[in-house]
């Protein structure tokens, strides 16, 4: 079953789509992205049991509009599902108490999971701070920090040290590995966190214009750019 978004950055994804300022290259880029999970039978949506079913495929060839309400409601919808869920909650309390659960989930599968991920090894937080990202600007990093503690009494100041200790053992953005390949997208939020130039006949590194995160390894499409193409070839 496919990892949907975090509980936490779902209420701000749509918040984002659903501002009219959205920009039509957003909304087409989402559309890619959901035909995708729907022609793959490897991704699997975490269709809670009061969900609907998504719509047929081929539902978003026409052009979209970042204008249209229409348009904006259909996104709401397939994010929703998604994530297995009729509703979502923009509490942050709820939020909180979601990810204090350890029994099994039927939707939210490993939402708990990463964010311990997120708080003893890597840090990884997306923030949208710069001036012109279209996002909201809610996820901030002291908000993301805060959870390590609400959900798991970390500290702020033991996730620093965490990271740092992560960084020292694989070794951060020089690793010293061997026959590996480091393939990204420079659209992707956490291409900055990975190696993007070759560190020597052992370490090549591809950075692939306009590539979402993981794009590379979704099937190919008939709107795949160039340089899409060519990073899988």
């Amino acid at each position: 079953m496919a990892r949907g978004p975090a509980l936490w950055l779902g209420p701000l994804l749509l918040v984002s789509l659903w501002a009219s300022s959205a920009p039509a290259s957003l909304l087409r880029r989402l559309a890619e992205h959901v035909q995708q999970f729907q022609e793959s039978s490897s991704l699997g949506l975490s269709l809670g049991p009061g969900a609907v079913a998504l719509p047929k495929e081929g539902w978003l060839e026409q052009p979209l509009d970042p204008f249209n309400a229409s348009d904006r409601r259909s996104f709401l919808q397939v994010v929703i599902q998604s994530l297995g869920q009729r509703c979502l909650s923009s509490s942050r309390a709820e939020t909180v108490a979601q990810l204090k659960v350890t029994e099994p989930q039927v939707s939210g599968v490993g939402d708990r999971q990463w964010v311990y991920q997120t708080c003893t090894e890597f840090g990884f937080y997306v923030t949208c701070e710069d001036p012109g990202c279209p996002f909201s600007k809610l996820p901030a990093l002291p908000s993301q920090l805060a959870l390590c503690e609400q959900v798991f009494g970390l500290s702020i100041s033991s996730v620093a040290q965490a990271v740092a200790r992560t960084n020292s053992y694989y070794g951060g953005q020089t690793p010293g590995a061997t026959r590996v390949l480091f393939v990204n997208g420079d659209t992707d939020p956490w291409y900055v966190l990975s190696v993007t130039q070759a560190l020597g006949p052992s370490e090549s590194a591809l950075l692939i214009p306009s590539a979402s995160h993981c794009l590379d390894m979704a099937p190919e499409r008939p709107s795949d750019s160039p340089s899409l193409l060519l990073g899988r070839q």
